[in-house]
């Protein structure tokens, strides 16, 4: 086909083209004889079907998008609910945690506040007992030294007024303590009664000593129990004290001059001793 020839056939079937669809459109169609009225329900119905068919699938599309937006919003939802309850829960555990470290801090802070206080008061305590039992010892060997002091003053006011020397005074203590060390007291003032009426009667020596020193006198000066009983110190309080009282004039047993041990013979007898 030449040029010319292609030329007719298209600008024939554009007019042909254009021809159907006026038909199409005022209702009628167009042949190569004429134009006809078209018949145009099948075209209409087939075209209703067409578009209720798109519509449904539009809408069941649509319905689709929908639930799947709505699932979609409600697992959101779920998934921002169960986030939110879990960052409370959290939040709740970590105040419990928190709020029982406080306690325990605040009960540790107690308990050593407590004991810090039982320690200062223990130590109150041991501070006033020590400075009571100091004052109190304090107190007592005051006391103590007073009661030596004035007994020391006493013995020697004794001693000066009866011209007594203290090496006297001891060696009559030692003595009663070798002879009546086990006696009552009064016995043992008995015995330094009796060397004290020696020492005034003019028939022995008048000093402590000489009287003590007489030979076959005193059992004690004999079997040397009175030397070492000097040497010692070893003489009771009671013993000192009886042999005071009796230089100081004491006489449970009056003016006699001797005793012995009891063994019928008549005289006073105190305890073991019979003084005649």
């Amino acid at each position: 086909m030449n040029t010319k020839s292609r030329g007719l056939w298209m600008h024939a079937a554009g007019m042909a083209a254009g021809m159907l669809f006026l038909g199409m459109t005022c209702g009628t169609t167009v042949f190569a004889e004429g134009v006809t009225q078209a018949d145009m329900s099948g075209a209409v119905s087939a075209g209703t079907e067409t578009i209720q068919t798109d519509a449904q699938t539009a809408a069941a599309q649509k319905a689709a998008r929908e639930q799947t937006a709505a699932l979609q919003k409600a697992m959101q939802e779920q998934a921002e609910a169960a986030q939110k309850a879990m960052q409370e829960q959290a939040e709740a555990v970590q105040k419990a945690v928190r709020e029982q470290a406080e306690a325990a801090q605040k009960a540790a802070r107690e308990q050593a506040e407590a004991a810090q206080k039982q320690a200062e008061a223990a130590q109150k305590a041991a501070a006033a007992a020590q400075q009571k039992a100091a004052e109190e010892a304090a107190a007592a060997a005051q006391k103590q030294a007073a009661e030596a002091a004035a007994k020391t003053a006493m013995e020697e006011a004794i001693l000066v007024q009866k011209g007594i020397s203290r090496q006297e005074y001891d060696l009559l203590a030692a003595l009663i303590q070798c002879e009546a060390g086990g006696e009552s007291y009064i016995g043992q003032v008995a015995v330094g009664n009796v060397v004290m009426n020696r020492m005034e009667s003019g028939k022995h020596p008048d000093n402590i000593t000489g009287v003590v020193y007489e030979p076959g006198q005193f059992s004690p000066v004999r079997n040397g129990s009175l030397k070492r009983t000097l040497g010692s110190g070893n003489i009771s309080a009671s013993c000192r004290q009886a042999a005071l009282e009796a230089i100081a004039g004491s006489e449970p047993v009056g003016d006699k001059l001797f005793f012995r041990r009891v063994n019928g013979r008549s005289g006073q007898v105190i305890g073991n001793h019979v003084f005649y």
